[in-house]
């Protein structure tokens, strides 16, 4: 498999969790403000035990600059397929420490090889999608519907779709 070379900056919602002051303590809203989750998916790794946020003598959460990292790379690591139980087996590997580096790595590089196969199989998506709008009369990106929409101004035979 092709290995995509990639800008090594992060991603722009990481940039702002990681601008956060190391002094400063955000609440749950603030923090699902900042990464575009909600509440639940927050509170929910916390209840797998993959995130550990302390709380306040009011009981309110309060995120530091790592959960809120460690909560961001939780989000994009499920976004992109990743099962809660590698997540844990992760997490379990960051608790030990350096010593388990070389596992960590291996992890991100099957993960990104599942990325790397799933970005190909939508890009072909995308790529048919576009043929059938184009087909129909339509242009990628144009919201309008062509002028004749019914299913026989354009059905050619043998075509199945």
């Amino acid at each position: 498999m092709t290995r995509h070379t990639t800008n090594l900056q992060r991603p722009e919602s990481l940039q702002r969790a990681l601008s956060v002051d190391d002094d400063v303590e955000l609440s749950i809203s603030d923090v699902c403000a900042l990464l575009d989750i909600n509440a639940h998916t927050a509170r929910y790794y916390e209840r797998a035990g993959l995130l550990e946020v302390p709380r306040n003598h009011s009981g309110h959460r309060i995120y530091d600059q790592k959960a809120v990292a460690r909560l961001d790379f939780l989000v994009r690591m499920r976004t992109s397929g990743m099962g809660i139980s590698e997540l844990r087996r992760y997490v379990d590997l960051v608790r030990v420490g350096e010593a388990t580096t070389g596992q960590r790595l291996q992890i991100m590089l099957d993960q990104r090889e599942r990325i790397v196969s799933q970005l190909h199989e939508l890009e072909l998506a995308l790529l048919t999608t576009d043929y059938k709008i184009a087909k129909y009369g339509g242009v990628p990106d144009d919201d309008r519907a062509p002028a004749d929409t019914s299913p026989s101004s354009h059905h050619q035979e043998g075509d199945p779709s």
